[in-house]
């Protein structure tokens, strides 16, 4: 009786084993055939990625070369604008694909400032300024990187065809791509990127040019370093009643705007507050308590953030825009230099609207652009320029402002403010040449007055 129990022991536990095998082979096959399956599709979409960056680098390439034959503004806009498009779409596909380990800066960058450089030249042909000799032989230097990035794009392109090269997936779900017989794609799109030495700095009135990354702040400029200890007591004078709790927290480096940053708690929460290395500015401020309470109108809270912006030694600013959201308020001031509005020169103030204290201040704007500007005479009186603005706006105020374009290049412009068919806009005309520079559509609403 104990053998046979034994026995039938023996054989259940064995179509036990049986069975479990055979579920865990099921099981191991269902996640071979998912792991395969979505290995298949990241691949699927790496080839396509690559496959439409080969045919966008391959346009642009030749809609540069039109661009350089185009002599009406009309022709130079319309290719410019399909470059513009090409090169965004390039751009797009580029970020599609895994990059680990490699340096395709360079790739990146050209995708950037190819569309943006054309559109800028074909802005300036369109207002007279016409294009410089040496516009387009950038032109034609930009023509052979492309031609140059598209030929290597080809060549990878027509491997991937051949399935000597392939996209697949690393263990552990790490994106890599390797070649079927061994070597790498990572390799050869670093050879592409081969094609852009000496790459040419690109100085122009556009967001991606290079003089934008290595602006030197004016605020900043012939200051020297301070050290910590100096930061955090200017650090302590601005914040006052939590200042001796200052404890040193991080610093920052390698940035236009360098530095210490320190904390402190108080009853309702912490401040943060970041000093400039150089020359000892108060480079932002916020307090993290909460605010409960809504008992300050927005002209109060501006009274009380110009207050404060006066006590801490910041002159002649005049609000502009604000936005209110958790019962804080955040108005934006400019700075006034004889009655001309700066809008470079920016500080963002935050106001608590339950006692008017102020808990927040942003002044990167401030730092990059604030000094004593030679403003000129504007060329056109008020009357010349309201005669470039639509006759559909009904004009309510007008002054003269200082405006940054895409470049951070400043612009003097008479200020229209007016409405239309209901809705408030901001018009902008260069007041030396008479050109439309910008319109924005003022949105006001209950909790404020922004522009877009």
């Amino acid at each position: 009786m104990n053998i046979k129990k034994t026995t039938k022991l023996h054989a259940a536990a064995y179509a036990t084993l049986v069975l479990l095998l055979a579920f865990c082979a099921v099981m191991w096959g269902r996640s071979r055939y998912r792991s395969v399956t979505l290995e298949n599709t990241v691949n699927s979409g790496y080839d396509r990625a690559f496959f439409e960056l080969t045919d966008h680098v391959n346009n642009i390439d030749s809609l540069l070369s039109k661009a350089q034959m185009a002599s009406s503004p009309a022709q130079l806009a319309s290719v410019s604008n399909d470059i513009f498009m090409q090169s965004a779409a390039a751009k797009a596909c580029f970020g599609q694909l895994p990059q680990e380990n490699v340096n395709l800066e360079n790739t990146a960058r050209f995708l950037s400032q190819v569309g943006d450089y054309t559109y800028v030249l074909s802005q300036n042909m369109i207002n007279g300024t016409g294009i410089t000799s040496e516009e387009y032989d950038t032109l034609a230097k930009l023509n052979g990187y492309a031609s140059e990035l598209g030929k290597s794009l080809n060549g990878i392109e027509e491997k991937l065809y051949s399935g000597e090269l392939s996209f697949s997936t690393a263990s552990a779900g790490i994106m890599t791509m390797v070649k079927a017989s061994g070597a790498a794609i990572l390799p050869e799109l670093e050879n592409a990127e081969k094609a852009f030495e000496g790459y040419p700095s690109l100085i122009y009135d556009g967001p991606f040019s290079e003089h934008i990354e290595n602006m030197e702040p004016a605020m900043l400029q012939g200051k020297d370093e301070i050290p910590r200890r100096m930061a955090r007591k200017v650090a302590a004078d601005f914040i006052g009643n939590v200042g001796d709790k200052l404890r040193f927290e991080y610093e920052t480096s390698n940035t236009n705007l360098d530095a210490y940053y320190f904390t402190a708690e108080n009853e309702d929460g912490a401040v943060t507050i970041g000093v400039t290395k150089r020359g000892g500015y108060v480079l932002d401020y916020v307090n993290t308590r909460e605010v409960n309470a809504y008992n300050y109108d927005i002209k109060a809270a501006t009274m009380s953030a110009l207050a404060f912006l006066e006590s801490r030694g910041i002159h002649d600013m005049k609000e502009s825009y604000y936005d209110t959201e958790s019962n804080i308020a955040t108005i934006n001031f400019a700075y006034m230099q004889n009655g001309v509005k700066c809008y470079s020169d920016l500080i963002k103030v935050k106001v608590a609207l339950d006692n008017g204290e102020v808990i927040g201040m942003e002044c990167n704007g401030y730092l990059m652009n604030h000094r004593e500007r030679d403003l000129g005479v504007a060329a056109m009186s008020q009357e010349m320029a309201i005669e470039r603005i639509s006759s559909h706006l009904s004009v309510t105020d007008v002054s003269l402002v200082v405006i940054p374009k895409d470049s951070m290049r400043e612009v003097l412009c008479y200020e229209f403010r007016g409405s239309y068919s209901g809705k408030n806009f901001l018009v902008y005309i260069n007041a030396q040449n008479g050109r439309e520079e910008d319109i924005l559509l003022l949105i006001e609403s209950e909790t404020g007055v922004l522009t877009v």
